[in-house]
């Protein structure tokens, strides 16, 4: 039921250009509608569309499926409506004549500009709590997240030092004072670990917390099978529950690659909703830009990471 909603919205919003199968090019209704006439030259609703097309079509495509999407999966509430209403009210008030500004910048007025830039921004943040919730199983997967303490050392030698260490019950301040190297990139503070985080941390240490099922001290001294040279880690997992620690997860996966993450939510939700692209010039386009937002064509993504 809900797919099909989309794709109604979707087909309203973009004029026929996407949803439904990969066929021919997509035509409007009212092509022959003249625009204008200069001389011998007459410009049609029809040459309008293929200009837009041609230019920035896929672009405004995808555009208009992430509102479609977020109008189903949050829509526009009265509570959005009035949040918005609020954040407007909150930028006004600290600048001279916002309206007209606004009016300057492309925007019939306030109204117009609630309708395009704040409830859409509202809606963004509120999909993308939804989707770390939604998304739990292939959140984890992808990014394998565990809350942990991670010691960097110069030597394997203090590196085994510290881990003996913290076996015995030492103080963990301590132990990180008198081990930790001098240019870690690591203090004894809990942190997210994650597979974003694949050039300042062994793979292998991050794949070694995320498969360790019981809380407490990594029993073995790790490093980068690449180098022979160090650092050399030592890890405490301090909580891998997902549910527990969603908000930062969520927090630390946005704040070190916003764009991946937001592009994973727009992707899940697409995959929930079985996009399809109608238009071939568009689905071609979009295929050489975006593969993975060819849902229904999964193997186009796996070709382009090759």
């Amino acid at each position: 039921m809900k797919a099909n909603k989309v794709k109604g919205l979707l087909v309203i919003g973009c004029t026929c250009m996407l949803i439904g199968g990969c066929s021919n090019s997509a035509t409007i209704n009212n092509a022959s509608d003249v625009l204008f006439t200069v001389g011998e030259t007459t410009v049609t609703r029809g040459d309008e569309y293929d200009l837009v097309k041609n230019a920035n079509g896929s672009t405004l495509t995808i555009e208009l499926v992430r509102q479609a999407i977020m109008d189903e999966e949050i829509g526009r509430t009265e509570e959005i409506q009035k949040e918005a209403e609020e954040q407007y009210e909150s930028n006004a008030s600290s600048v001279d004549n916002y309206e007209e500004s606004l009016k300057e910048a492309g925007y019939e007025d306030k109204d117009d500009y609630i309708e395009k830039v704040i409830i859409p921004t509202i809606q963004q943040e509120k999909l993308l709590d939804q989707y770390f919730t939604d998304a739990k199983e292939e959140i984890t997967k992808t990014y394998k997240p565990t809350i942990a303490k991670i010691l960097e050392c110069d030597t394997r030698e203090d590196a085994k030092n510290a881990l003996s260490a913290l076996q015995d019950g030492k103080d963990e301040a301590t132990v990180w004072d008198t081990y930790s190297r001098e240019s870690a990139n690591f203090s004894n503070e809990e942190i997210v670990v994650s597979t974003l985080m694949e050039e300042t941390l062994p793979t292998y240490v991050i794949n070694t917390l995320y498969s360790q099922d019981e809380a407490g001290i990594v029993d073995e001294v790790m490093t980068d099978d690449e180098s022979e040279d160090g650092p050399y880690y030592v890890a405490i997992l301090v909580s891998k529950d997902y549910d527990e620690n969603k908000e930062k997860i969520q927090e630390n996966l946005t704040l070190r690659n916003s764009d991946q993450i937001d592009n994973d939510c727009l992707v899940y939700y697409m995959k929930k909703h079985n996009l399809e692209f109608h238009d071939q010039e568009i689905f071609d386009s979009i295929r050489s830009t975006n593969p993975e937002y060819i849902v229904n064509h999964p193997e186009l993504a796996e070709e382009e990471g090759q």
